[in-house]
């Protein structure tokens, strides 16, 4: 089976997904100008999370009730639930404004619902262990995405074990930290790296909950292939994660710095370009500071190394070469030295 995210990383290309998460706020208006700006900005994909309360929170009272938190947590999912009969219709906007719907699933209903359109399956951090689903989600043969925000590396190489030994290698792990906005301290994008040594064949990706764009460049430049940013209309609005999700502007710009980051990237090999190349004339030639004879034997101080370089003289490094040997023709004040003269 073909790896989706393969064919952005062979092309030297990283897939961008704008995240809705719960800001949608069950308006249609509202979740086609989130698509607008997802598109416009030049995002690949636009991501919901689709479930049901019940297979997200207990609905018993002495358990969904966390301290940490005011709400009862059943009832605050059951808010979030986005409209069924939306779906039809986002779909079809998604198609009009070119970009690829996709979605979190948190359980085997919402699997099960969205198994019809679900262009790429993603697993949230909080369910990276949930081999239940997972094992539902691989008989589907579409792209997943897990997050791996929440759990250390042996929980890491456990799950991609466990994927592997289903035979599905069609999955990317995105690098993450759940915590909601994530301190840069916390970010710790260099585990990209170590992920890179574990799994040099893997499609690497970075899901930032920071507050600014610095962060998901520098993963693009550490080796991922795959970036995820929650979106909203305005930090102002109302829902927990507007505050640390990206504007119109910013995430263009976001998206621009990465575009850029990819063509600055190129392979690991040494390349002098035709652009390049032509510069090489601000190098250095030897230069003599004399009118000198034939048969003068050439000493240090007779010749200088100056601006611009010829084609056909000495290369500066090959001093030694000339050194105290006699001219094998004459040369004028200020006329580039080259092998014709020995």
């Amino acid at each position: 089976m073909n790896n989706f995210f393969n064919n952005y990383k062979n092309k030297n290309k990283v897939f961008i997904i704008a995240e809705i998460g719960n800001g949608h706020l069950n308006n249609l208006k509202r979740i086609y100008k989130l698509i607008n700006i997802a598109s416009l900005a030049g995002a690949d994909a636009i991501k919901f999370q689709i479930f049901s309360a019940d297979e997200v929170a207990t609905t018993n009272k002495k358990y969904n009730k966390i301290k940490k938190y005011p709400y009862n947590l059943y009832e605050r999912w059951k808010k979030m639930e986005l409209h069924r009969d939306y779906f039809k219709k986002i779909l079809k906007y998604c198609k009009k404004r070119k970009i690829i719907f996709m979605c979190s699933v948190f359980g085997l209903k919402s699997l099960e619902i969205t198994k019809k359109f679900n262009s790429i399956i993603k697993i949230t951090s909080f369910d990276l262990n949930y081999f239940e689903l997972l094992d539902e989600a691989v008989k589907l043969k579409k792209p997943i995405l897990l997050s791996t925000g929440i759990s250390d590396e042996k929980e890491i190489k456990k799950t991609i074990k466990y994927l592997r030994s289903k035979k599905f290698n069609n999955f990317s792990i995105m690098h993450c930290g759940s915590s909601y906005p994530l301190k840069f301290e916390e970010a710790n994008l260099k585990y990209i790296l170590r992920l890179k040594k574990l799994y040099p064949n893997l499609v690497l990706g970075y899901s930032d909950h920071t507050l600014n764009i610095s962060s998901p460049i520098a993963a693009v430049a550490l080796g991922a292939r795959v970036i995820e940013k929650h979106i909203t209309i305005s930090k102002k609005d109302k829902f927990p994660d507007a505050f640390f999700s990206l504007e119109y502007k910013e995430l263009k710009e976001m998206i621009k710095n990465i575009r850029e980051v990819e063509k600055s990237l190129g392979i690991p090999v040494k390349k002098i370009t035709k652009s390049i190349n032509k510069n090489k004339i601000a190098m250095r030639s030897y230069y003599s500071n004399y009118d000198l004879k034939k048969n003068t034997k050439t000493k240090k101080g007779m010749f200088k190394a100056l601006r611009p370089r010829i084609k056909g003289s000495l290369n500066i490094e090959e001093i030694h070469y000339f050194l105290n040997r006699r001219l094998a023709k004459g040369i004028r004040k200020n006329e580039v030295l080259t092998k014709k003269h020995f």
